[in-house]
C-alpha cells in the first residue's frame, strides 16, 4: 500500500504542476493560485501552532515546549514527504514535454478544450468579472447587478475561447508548433529570465525546433480582431486595437516569468509540507 499511496501521491502533484505549464494557461487563473497559496500558508500556521502548545497526553494540564522549526523539519515525516517532494521533481525532469511526441492537430484541439474548461481557468474569470462588477457604477456600459457580472462574464469567457482556438489550436496547427512552454531549469537565473521573456517570440515547432511563435501573434491578432464583434464597450480605432495586442503579448511574457520559475519558488516554502501530507491522507483513505 505504500507504494500505491507513492505513487498516486506523485502522479496528482505531477498532473497539478504540469497543468501550469501550458502556454494555454489563462492569466486570470493568477488570483486563484495566490488565494490558494495564502490558504495553505495560513493553514499551515494555524496547524503548526496548534502542535506546538497542545497538551501533553501524558501529564493533564502540562502544556508542550514550542517545537522550534529544525526539529520539525528534521521529523522522520518531512524528510520522507521531502524526499517524495524531490523524486516527483526528478521524475517530471525526465519525462518533460521536450520528449513527448507532438501534439496532432487533435491533441491541441483538446488541449485548447481543456484549457478553456478548466475550473481554475472558470473560477478566475468569474473573480475577475465580479471585482469589475463591484467597482463600476451603474451608469457603465454594462451596468451592475446580476445582468453586469453576466454581461462581463460572458464576453470574458469568449475572449478566452477565441484565444485558445486560434492561439493553442488552429494557428499552432497549421504552422505545426508546439503550444505548451517549457521550462529551462538548470541555466542561471538571468539567462532563465530573458528565456521566459523572449518565449513570446521564439517557439518550437512539433519537432523541437525553434521557430517564430506564430500562435502568439497572429493568434492574438485574429482573436483581438475578432472581439471588436461583440465588445462594443470598447474603442475599436487601430491605435486601440494594436495597444490591446502588444499589452496581451506582455501579459503572456509576464505569464511566462511565472511560470518559469513558481515550481522553484514553492520547493523552498515549509508549508508544502502540509499540503503533501493532507494529499497523501487523501490517497491512503481511498485505497
Amino acid at each position: 500500500m505504500a507504494a500505491a499511496l507513492q505513487n498516486e501521491l506523485l502522479l496528482k502533484l505531477k498532473l497539478t504542476l504540469a497543468s501550469h505549464r501550458q502556454r494555454g494557461a489563462s492569466r486570470r487563473a493568477l488570483p486563484i493560485i495566490l488565494v490558494a497559496a495564502f490558504f495553505f500558508s495560513t493553514d499551515a500556521i494555524r496547524e503548526l501552532s496548534a502542535q506546538s502548545f497542545s497538551p501533553n497526553s501524558g501529564s493533564a494540564g502540562i502544556i508542550e515546549p514550542p517545537i522550534s522549526t529544525s526539529a520539525v523539519a528534521n521529523s522522520r515525516n518531512c524528510d520522507h514527504l521531502a524526499h517524495l517532494a524531490g523524486q516527483l521533481q526528478s521524475r517530471i525532469e525526465s519525462e518533460d514535454l521536450w520528449h513527448n511526441p507532438p501534439l496532432t492537430p487533435g491533441g491541441k484541439f483538446r488541449l485548447a478544450l481543456r484549457n478553456f474548461s478548466d475550473p481554475i481557468n472558470i473560477g478566475g474569470t468569474a473573480l475577475d468579472s465580479e471585482i469589475s462588477n463591484a467597482t463600476s457604477s451603474p451608469t457603465s456600459a454594462f451596468g451592475t447587478g446580476w445582468s453586469g457580472f453576466g454581461k462581463r462574464f460572458g464576453m470574458s469567457m469568449a475572449d478566452d475561447g477565441l484565444n485558445e482556438f486560434f492561439s493553442t489550436f488552429l494557428v499552432s496547427s497549421l504552422a505545426h508548433q508546439d503550444p505548451h512552454y517549457h521550462r529551462d531549469p538548470g541555466s542561471s537565473t538571468g539567462k532563465r529570465i530573458f528565456y521566459a521573456l523572449s518565449r513570446v517570440v521564439i517557439a518550437r515547432s512539433d519537432f523541437g525546433n525553434p521557430m517564430f511563435n506564430y500562435a502568439e501573434f497572429v493568434g492574438t491578432t485574429s482573436s483581438a480582431l475578432l472581439e471588436t464583434s461583440y465588445h462594443f464597450e470598447r474603442d475599436e480605432s487601430p491605435g486601440a486595437i494594436s495597444t490591446r495586442i502588444f499589452v496581451s503579448i506582455g501579459s503572456d511574457a509576464a505569464w511566462n516569468l511565472m511560470n518559469e520559475f513558481l515550481p522553484d519558488i514553492a520547493k523552498h516554502v515549509n508549508p508544502r509540507f502540509f499540503f503533501l501530507r493532507r494529499l497523501a491522507e487523501k490517497a491512503a483513505k481511498q485505497n
